[in-house]
């Protein structure tokens, strides 16, 4: 049996995005390579290791905030997986899908009745840039009405600046401007509680004036909140997962080349996008329970049994609601009926098995509640735009026109 392979990871630990791309890389370790891992616990903004100036190994995977840590981990001669980069030198080949966590955001906003929506930043770095024009992209596709922050961090290249009281005034100057009810999403957790702070400074109520919702979900922080911290989570164990993919083609590409240089060749690479798994709701954007707790119930149903065949009939008997007071209220608050949104739970469970196995299209009708193949392949294409086949395709590559 041939030696594991010197795996460096130079990933954060402090972070949960962190720790769970650790648990990633470490899933396909066990299941498709044999790698002997390198790595000690690390704060985001830290630099190469003293120790490891010199290190000899077979690949790393990195998130390198900075352009001198970049430019050090170049230096080592091995293939190297970025996970972050400052955007110009150095960017990140295996990504959070910002389009779809926008659309995620934008969705969930609008769900819980928030008539404006508005997206908070202090940092002005690349991948967060990337997430605020997302906002604005899927806001202006829905026609709603949006506000972004306008940004009061200076003086850092960093993706991950610190927090400075000096930020405090112009957020909550902002937040009082904002039309309400407004719905806001904040680029990452630690942001969104600065959110929830300033409105707690004006008196607002969350979530029945103003709906927080972070990215990144870390699960004790958002818990822990008053209100809890509704968040998305980014399915970080995807990243790191598909970072060792990558990583192991990388070396077994190199393997394969000529071995009279020592220098390993670079492999460029096409950015690998990973969707985020979903948005967990909590209290901070939990706005319909307060003002309609019967069409709260109708969500919560649905996001429950749209895939089980449920039709609105069934709906309103469980609610002990007529289906035309129903369609009525649920129109109210969504702009869409009841069975529209059945639908599109289903089609979103059945992108998910599109990405996520290799079940045929038949299957994954019926998984998802569609009484016909032919229904749901019609319901798919006009909601998404492409057929089911066309989406699996364009995610994994190939040619979807077979």
């Amino acid at each position: 049996m041939a030696d594991p392979k010197q795996i460096l990871l130079l990933v954060e630990t402090s972070r949960v995005f962190g720790r769970d791309v650790i648990q990633g890389i470490s899933r396909y370790a066990k299941e498709r390579a044999n790698w002997l891992f390198h790595f000690e616990d690390r704060g985001i903004n830290e630099g190469l290791p003293p120790s490891l100036d010199n290190w000899h190994g077979d690949g790393i995977i990195a998130r390198s905030p900075t352009r001198p840590l970049a430019k050090a981990i170049g230096e080592l001669q091995c293939p190297v997986v970025e996970l972050l980069g400052d955007g110009k030198v150095q960017s990140a080949e295996v990504r959070t899908d910002e389009k779809r966590t926008a659309e995620l955001a934008v969705d969930h906003l609008l769900k819980q009745g928030f008539e404006h929506l508005a997206f908070y930043s202090f940092a002005n770095s690349w991948w967060s840039d990337a997430r605020r024009d997302a906002f604005a992209e899927t806001t202006e596709i829905r026609g709603c009405s949006f506000n972004i922050f306008p940004g009061a961090f200076k003086g850092s290249n960093l993706p991950y600046p610190t927090w400075r009281q000096t930020f405090e005034k112009p957020l909550v100057q902002w937040i009082d401007r904002l039309p309400k009810p407004v719905g806001i999403w904040a680029v990452g957790d630690s942001q969104a509680i600065r959110v929830l702070e300033a409105c707690r400074s004006l008196n607002l109520r969350v979530p029945a004036e103003v709906g927080i919702l972070g990215t990144a979900n870390e699960d004790v922080v958002c818990s822990m909140l008053s209100p809890s911290l509704s968040s998305i989570d980014l399915n970080a164990i995807e990243v790191g997962y598909k970072a060792a993919a990558l990583l192991d083609a990388k070396m077994r590409k190199n393997e394969a080349k000529s071995k009279r240089s020592r220098r390993c060749s670079k492999v460029k690479t096409t950015p690998v996008f990973v969707p985020p798994s979903g948005v967990i709701m909590r209290e901070s954007t939990n706005r319909m329970a307060v003002i309609d707790p019967e069409i709260d119930e109708a969500i919560k149903i649905i996001e429950r049994s749209a895939i089980y065949g449920l039709t609105v009939d069934q709906l309103a008997e469980e609610l002990l609601l007529s289906r035309s007071t129903l369609e009525r209220r649920f129109r109210q608050y969504f702009k869409c009926s009841p069975s529209q949104e059945i639908n599109h739970i289903r089609v979103e469970r059945a992108k998910g098995f599109l990405r996520e196995t290799a079940w045929p299209i038949k299957l994954i009708s019926e998984k998802t509640g569609f009484d016909l193949p032919e229904n749901f392949v019609r319901y798919f294409k006009r909601l998404v735009g492409e057929t089911p086949r066309q989406y699996r395709m364009r995610f994994y590559g190939g040619d979807a026109s077979k």
